[in-house]
């Protein structure tokens, strides 16, 4: 594909499943984008994708790479317990972030990383890319429209390949599928009905209060005045919908598979009948590192912010706590 006449040079560090099966081919074939430069978790593995992907420069750390002149913009893919220290070094280095989700473990990390891109006046993104699929966004519309009245109820379930890349995933010490998967859906909550969701109840499995990683987890909580929201992430679940259902006073939406799917089906149920519309599978991935890539170079941003993923910790930090203390908790605020 050509080359744009300024394309945003990035840099990758983290170079496993997402970034070789998707992140990188979307910037490869992006006129707006060349990948320059890549760290990963020894040399051996950098090299291979530098290969494998004509990446000029291969670089032993976060550090190394962000000083690089050639390097204008990061994406962050590593474990999400080391999500905190790199973007601090991208930022420090005044370079652009786009950073896997959770935006951090700790809403207190969340905060200083904000704090931190906000000073050096880097833009700072959270890959919540699920927001940029066009059965979504139509949904969006429909809700905010007031075409199903009141929510009454949201559900919303996400379901991970059972053999999904990194055995990171069952350290305890990454966050468990609640930060890994979950978190999607806390942000997709917000985005599609404008509601906070104010207290949670959750259960895992296995139990968290036992020390191990959970890989199911539901939660059920509040959300405005009169909506309830239940959500269920797994990777533990070898067949699952991924699916969506909005619930109102006048109406309700219901979507069909929303993964591994080459179509997707939207129906509207009214007093005025039923609708169904249908939209291709959206590139996603390939969506989101565009649209950064136009906002570095001035356009509008439409990608989750740092503010997005701290709300997502904030209620993640809450399901914890009702995990460990078996009762309701309120999720707070800032």
């Amino acid at each position: 594909m050509p080359q744009a006449e300024n394309p945003v040079q990035w840099g990758v560090i983290g170079l496993g499943g997402v970034v070789e099966q998707q992140i990188a081919p979307a910037i490869v074939g992006s006129a707006h984008s060349t990948l320059v430069a890549c760290t990963g978790s020894t040399p051996e593995k950098s090299r291979a994708f530098a290969q494998k992907y004509s990446v000029e420069h291969c670089y032993n750390s976060i550090e190394e790479l962000a000083s690089a002149k050639e390097v204008e913009a990061i994406f962050i893919a590593t474990p999400n317990a080391d999500h905190h220290r790199m973007v601090l070094a991208a930022a420090r280095a005044r370079k652009h972030v786009l950073c896997e989700k959770p935006l951090a473990l700790s809403a207190d990390h969340g905060r200083e990383m904000i704090e931190v891109c906000r000073e050096a006046g880097v833009i700072f993104r959270v890959a919540f890319q699920i927001r940029l699929e066009e059965i979504l966004i139509r949904a969006r519309e429909v809700v905010r429209s007031g075409m199903l009245g009141e929510l009454r109820s949201v559900l919303f379930e996400r379901i991970a390949p059972l053999r999904q890349h990194g055995a990171w995933r069952d350290d305890p010490r990454q966050g468990g599928v609640l930060f890994d998967v979950a978190v999607h859906l806390f942000d997709q909550v917000k985005w599609l009905t404008g509601m906070d969701i104010g207290e949670v109840s959750a259960y895992s499995h296995p139990d968290r209060r036992l020390g191990a990683a959970d890989s199911t987890i539901a939660i059920l909580g509040t959300l405005g005045d009169g909506c309830h929201v239940v959500v269920r992430a797994s990777r533990e679940i070898a067949h699952a919908g991924n699916d969506l259902r909005i619930q109102g006073s006048k109406g309700m939406l219901t979507t069909s598979a929303l993964r591994w799917a080459d179509e997707h089906v939207l129906q509207i149920k009214t007093d005025a009948g039923l609708v169904e519309e249908r939209f291709a599978a959206t590139a996603i991935y390939k969506r989101q590192m565009e649209a950064f890539a136009l906002e570095v170079r001035g356009g509008a941003g439409v990608l989750a912010s740092g503010e997005d993923g701290l709300r997502a910790i904030r209620i993640a930090s809450a399901v914890l706590e009702s995990i460990e203390t078996r009762r309701s908790v309120a999720v707070p605020l800032a």
